[in-house]
Formats: C-alpha cells, structure tokens, sequence
C-alpha cells in the first residue's frame, strides 16, 4: 500500500491525486503534525507491502532560517523520528530531499558529486540524508524546483501578465526544473521497483536560469508578461544555492523514460 505524508503539498497533493486515478487502489494520506511533541500515527499497522513517499517539509527557505527551532523540529528531529518507526516495521520510504544539499554548482553533475549544503533547509535536508545512508529501505529523491502551472513563480508570472505588472526575475538563480508530474511518476515507479541506487536526482533534463523560465512561459501562454531581470539581495543567497546543475542517469531508469523538458511540461499542464 502506498501511504502519503504530506499531502496537501505540491507533489504530496498531485500524488495522492494521480494515485488515486491512474496507480493504485489502496492508498493513504497520512494525517499528522510533524510540529507536535508526540506523532500521531498507528505504525504497528505498517508492514513489508507498505511504501511511505515522505513529502512534508518546511519547504521555504527564508521561513527555515527565520524560525530555525520550528524548522528543525519538523524537517529533521521528528522527520527521522518518523521514518525510523516506519521502517522499524518494515515498510519502505521515499524521502523527498533537495537539490540544496549540494550548494552552489556551477558545471554538470550527477548523484557522485561532494555535498556542501547552503542554508539551513539544504543542512536539515542533508542531515536526514546522513542518518539514513545505507539504509536499504530507504530511498532519497534529491529535488529541484517542481514545476506546475500553480507554482508560486508561475503564479507570480501569470498575475503579473494579467495586471500588466513587470515582473523581477532574480539572476543567477539556475536550476535543474522538473516537471512535477515527473516527480511524482519517480515515486510511484519506486513503489513498484525498489532496484537500484539509493540516492537519485530529480530533476529536469536541462538546467534553466529564471529569465529563461520566464521567456518560456511568455512564448507559450502568457504573451503579455514583461519582465526585467534583477539581483536579489545578498541575503537571498544565504537561505539557498545561486545555481545547481544537476543531472541524473538513475532517473532516466526509474521513469523509463527521459525527463520532459520546461517547454514541453508547461504545454502539457497548460492544455489540462
């Protein structure tokens, strides 16, 4: 069975979704707060059939560094706590981890690469990484930004073209973009095929800094946008890495199939 903690994320919601109508029968959103002292969950009820795609997380960086104690809590005592449990009964586990946990890469590269984690969401990222390594019921989905036509970039784009606003368009900020949809697929096929590495990139097949993103999304559905492209503050690269390259051949196996790339994920979720 496949059960979801965090589902009412961005890839938690669109897994339980896509579970629901196209993978599995039984499937389980798992209700409980992460930010509480003690969980709530009935882990005597998991076993060796159960698969857990952990995808809860204080996901925002500048919210980790701003209220680190809260952050931390979540994302790492009581996130291990929880997948410690689970396989103690035998049940497998997904972590969605983050790109973050390479910090600043410039030059391509895959799951080999040192990782030198920038801002407090990459070091809490990695230090869950770091407890489990070597854990062969647990697998970690290193993640880039997920794209989907409700992401807050593009929504910020979309307002942006309807108002007749110029949108900012922070640079450097690369990233290897990744379809959503692609994430998801990732998880559900290690639900059914537990082979291979336990550590693997998610992300797009081609890294794209954010003017690109958005010249993208102008030439496909939002002709109106105008945008300039500006330098964040300083600060701004204190919570997360300014460009991470990454690529991935276990990805590629796991899917069956390459990533799609920017343009053609935002065709897809814009014809929905």
């Amino acid at each position: 069975m496949l059960k979801i903690i965090g589902a009412t994320g961005n890839v938690g919601k669109r897994l339980l979704e896509k579970s629901l109508d196209v993978w599995h029968d039984d499937v389980e959103a798992i209700a409980t707060r992460l930010d509480k002292d003690e969980l709530e969950y009935d882990f005597a009820s998991l076993g060796h059939d159960d698969v857990i795609a952990f995808c809860a997380a204080i996901s925002e960086p500048s919210v980790c560094s701003n209220n680190p104690e809260l952050a931390r809590k979540v994302n790492v005592i009581k996130t291990i706590e929880f997948i410690e449990k689970s396989t103690q009964r035998g049940a497998r586990v997904v972590f969605l981890s983050s790109d973050a946990v390479y910090g600043n890469v410039d030059n391509q590269f895959d799951e080999q690469w040192q990782k030198n984690p920038v801002g407090v969401y990459g070091k809490m990222k990695s230090e869950v990484e770091e407890y489990f390594k070597g854990n062969g019921l647990v697998k970690v989905l290193r993640s880039s930004f997920n794209f989907f036509k409700k992401d807050r970039f593009t929504s910020y784009l979309e307002k942006c073209s309807s108002t007749g606003e110029v949108a900012e368009i922070f640079s450097p900020f690369e990233r290897s973009v990744i379809h959503r949809d692609d994430t998801v697929d990732a998880i559900l096929s290690l639900s059914r095929n537990w082979d291979g590495p336990q550590f693997i990139n998610c992300g797009g097949p081609k890294t794209v800094c954010r003017s690109e993103f958005a010249q993208i999304l102008k030439e496909e559905v939002f002709p109106d946008l105008e945008f300039e492209v500006v330098r964040p503050p300083e600060s701004f690269y204190r919570d997360r890495p300014s460009s991470v390259s990454m690529m991935s051949h276990p990805l590629i196996n796991v899917l069956g199939r390459p990533q799609r790339s920017l343009r053609e994920a935002v065709c897809m979720e814009f014809s929905k």
